[in-house]
């Protein structure tokens, strides 16, 4: 499976540590370290914005394709598992994300996206246990310098271009 992250380029390959070691995010708290992916660029995208409050101060960005072992357990949480306010409980995520780190069952939880919570959507969030033995056999496919269309800021922001 093909998975994608948008990421500062400083940390493009640093698949290793995981954002949730130092970071909490809806689906993990501090101390688990997990990396958030998704099953598309586009979502990977919308992922980003949806935590920038000021374009200016963007670091530039890579676009990262991973390849995951075919034979990879993935646990996966389905949207009508979820109660119906689920993306206003960040708690209520952040145990399952936190028990399924702990547990090491998958190397992989699929997750519904929070910004496009739609039945059978091929975007998800893929969160990638660093916790499990097989970690290590994922592999990057390609890294990409990337900018984010300046039309997604309004025309008064520019983010940063490619070094």
């Amino acid at each position: 499976m093909l998975l994608w992250r948008l990421s500062g380029t400083r940390y493009a390959h640093a698949l290793d540590d995981g954002y949730g070691l130092h970071f909490d995010g809806r689906w993990n708290t501090i101390g688990h370290p997990i990396t958030y992916c998704a099953t598309s660029p586009s979502l990977c995208v919308l992922e980003k914005l949806v935590h920038i409050e000021d374009p200016a101060l963007l670091p530039p960005l890579t676009m990262v394709t991973y390849e995951t072992p075919d034979d990879a357990e993935i646990e996966i949480v389905t949207l009508d598992a979820l109660p119906e306010d689920w993306r206003l409980r960040e708690g209520l995520t952040q145990q399952i994300g936190d028990n399924w780190h702990q547990g090491r069952s998958s190397l992989l939880l699929r997750v519904p996206s929070a910004i496009v919570p739609v039945a059978n959507s091929p975007d998800l969030n893929v969160l990638v246990n660093h916790a499990h033995l097989d970690a290590a056999a994922i592999k990057v496919v390609t890294a990409e310098p990337f900018v984010l269309d300046p039309r997604l800021f309004g025309a008064a922001v520019v983010p940063p271009t490619v070094e």
